[in-house]
C-alpha cells in the first residue's frame, strides 16, 4: 500500500513537472507556465509592473539580465494594438495573461519578429528559433501609485545628491592626496596631474586627437578604456575637453573631473549621477 502510494505521489509530482514546462499558446502567445497563483491580483490595462527577466536566444545565450544589471525591468500593461489578425505574439502581450508573483517564459518566434521590425536582425538571432524572455511579476502599481513612488524617489535621490555635491570638493582633495601624485587645480575645478609632459602643440578646439585613455571612479573600478580613440575637442564632457588641452604630443596626466564638469545629475550607462571621474589620458596625435 506504501509502495502504491509512493508511485501515485511521484506520478503527481512527475506530471506537475510537465506541466509546468509545458508550452501553450494562449491569445497568440507562446508562453510557458512555471508558477502561478489563481488568487494573485490580476494584471489591468494600465497597471504598472515591476519584473524581473531574463532575454535568452535560441541557443540558451543570456542576452540580457536585470538581476545582474540590478535594475528590474518595468513597464505599463497595454491594450493589443493594431488591425485585427495582426501578430499578437510577443513579450508585451503575453505579460497580459500573467498574474503578481507569476513566474512564465515567453517564447516570441524570431520569423515574427523578423516581418514585424521589417529591418535586418543580429546574427544571433536565428529564423526558426524563439526569442525566450523568462519573466517574474514582483509588483503591480496603478500609475497614481507608481508616480507617488517615482516622486518620493526622485526627492531622495535629490537629497542624497545635494550632500554628495557639498562634500565632493573635500572627497576629491582627500582622494588625490592620497594617491601620491602631484595634482593641481584649475579654475573649473579640473584637478591634473601630468606625468610626462609631451612636446608640441596641444589640442584645441574644433580638432580631432588619437588617445589612450582609461576611465574610472575614485574607487579604482574601471567604466571605459580605448586604445587610439579618435576625441574630437569640444564634443566630450567638459572636464575631459580641458583635460586635453593641458597635454602635449607624447604627453601623459592624470585628470580628476568633478561632477559639475563630467555629466553632472545625468546617469550615462555604468556611470551614476553626480559621479567624479578619473581618467588617465596619453595623448598621441592629431589627426
Amino acid at each position: 500500500m506504501r509502495k502504491q502510494l509512493g508511485l501515485i505521489l511521484s506520478s503527481a509530482l512527475l506530471l506537475a513537472a510537465c506541466n509546468q514546462n509545458k508550452v501553450e499558446v494562449i491569445d497568440g502567445v507562446k508562453v510557458q507556465i512555471h508558477s502561478h497563483d489563481d488568487k494573485a491580483k490580476k494584471l489591468k490595462d494600465g497597471d504598472i509592473i515591476t519584473f524581473n527577466l531574463v532575454i535568452k536566444n535560441g541557443a540558451d545565450s543570456v542576452l540580457q539580465d536585470t538581476r545582474k544589471d540590478g535594475k528590474p525591468g518595468k513597464g505599463m500593461i497595454q491594450a493589443p494594438a493594431g488591425a485585427p489578425g495582426a501578430f499578437k505574439g510577443t513579450f508585451e502581450n503575453g505579460l497580459r495573461l500573467l498574474s503578481l508573483g507569476d513566474s512564465a517564459t515567453i517564447l516570441v518566434p524570431i520569423d515574427s519578429l523578423i516581418k514585424s521590425v521589417q529591418a535586418p536582425l543580429p546574427p544571433f538571432l536565428k529564423p526558426g528559433t524563439d526569442l525566450k524572455y523568462t519573466v517574474k511579476i514582483t509588483k503591480v502599481q496603478s500609475r497614481a501609485e507608481f508616480e507617488k513612488e517615482m516622486a518620493k524617489e526622485a526627492e531622495v535621490s535629490k537629497a542624497e545628491a545635494s550632500k554628495r555635491l557639498v562634500g565632493e570638493p573635500a572627497t576629491i582633495d582627500a582622494f588625490t592626496a592620497k594617491s601620491g601624485k602631484a595634482f593641481q587645480k584649475t579654475a573649473s575645478g579640473l584637478r591634473y596631474s601630468i606625468e610626462k609632459p609631451g612636446a608640441g602643440a596641444s589640442p584645441k578646439l574644433g580638432e580631432t586627437w588619437s588617445v589612450n585613455y582609461k576611465g574610472t571612479f575614485m574607487t579604482g573600478k574601471v567604466f571605459d578604456e580605448g586604445k587610439a580613440a579618435e576625441m574630437p575637442v569640444g564634443q566630450m564632457i567638459p572636464g575631459f575637453n580641458e583635460a586635453l588641452t593641458l597635454l602635449k604630443v607624447g604627453g601623459k596626466g592624470t585628470f580628476v573631473i568633478p561632477s559639475s564638469i563630467a555629466y553632472g545629475d545625468q546617469a550615462r550607462g555604468p556611470i551614476e549621477a553626480n559621479s567624479v571621474l578619473v581618467f588617465e589620458i596619453e595623448l598621441i596625435s592629431k589627426k
